[in-house]
C-alpha cells in the first residue's frame, strides 16, 4: 500500500486530466532542496534523493524520462526519432529485473542545426513529455502519473530555478 501522501498525489493527477507528478530526482540532497522553494506552489512537481532503482522504489515510479541516447541504451530503442515528440517506451525484462520504471520517456530530437535555447529546449521537453504521456493514459489502462526526471533535463544548469519553474507552469497548465 502507497503512503498517503502518494495515494494523494496520484487522485490528483487523475483529476488533473492524467497528467503525470513530476519526481526531481538525484544523488544530491542539497541540490534538490535549494529547488524545492521555486517549485512550491507546484502540486505537480516533487522531489526524491536517490538514483536509479533505488529512487523508483522510494518514489513509486511509473516511468523516467531519458535522453535519446538513453532510448537506445536502456530501451533497445533505435533511430530514426520523430523530430519535437517524445515517445513512451515499455522497459525491457532486463531493465525491470534492475528496478527500472514499467517505461521510459525518451524524447526529444530536433533538427540538426535548428536554433536553440534553454528555454526553448525546456518548453519542448516538458510538453513532448506530457503530450506523450497524456496519449498513453488515454489509451491504456496501465496509467503514468509519476514520472521521475533529472533536473539537468530541466534546463536547471543553464536557466536560473524561478524562470525554469515559470516556463514549467506555463506549459503545464496549458497542456
Amino acid at each position: 500500500m502507497k503512503p498517503m501522501g502518494l495515494q494523494q498525489k496520484d487522485s490528483e493527477a487523475e483529476m488533473s486530466g492524467r497528467k503525470p507528478q513530476l519526481i526531481l530526482f538525484g544523488s544530491e540532497p542539497a541540490a534538490l532542496e535549494e529547488l524545492k522553494p521555486f517549485s512550491a506552489t507546484l502540486p505537480y512537481v516533487d522531489y526524491e534523493v536517490g538514483y536509479g532503482p533505488q529512487v523508483v522504489a522510494k518514489a513509486h515510479l511509473d516511468a523516467f524520462w531519458v535522453t535519446l541516447m538513453g532510448a537506445v541504451e536502456l530501451f533497445g530503442a533505435a533511430p530514426p526519432f520523430p523530430l519535437h515528440r517524445a515517445q513512451v517506451l515499455q522497459t525491457p525484462p532486463v531493465q525491470l529485473a534492475k528496478g527500472f520504471p514499467r517505461y521510459g520517456i525518451a524524447g526529444v530530437a530536433v533538427p540538426q542545426g535548428a536554433p536553440r535555447t534553454p528555454e526553448g529546449d525546456l518548453r519542448l521537453v516538458i510538453s513532448a513529455l506530457l503530450e506523450a504521456v497524456q496519449g498513453f493514459n488515454s489509451q491504456n489502462e496501465d496509467q503514468i502519473l509519476r514520472v521521475g526526471i533529472l533536473p539537468d533535463d530541466l534546463e536547471l544548469k543553464r536557466l536560473k530555478p524561478e524562470t525554469a519553474f515559470k516556463i514549467i507552469r506555463e506549459v503545464y497548465e496549458a497542456a
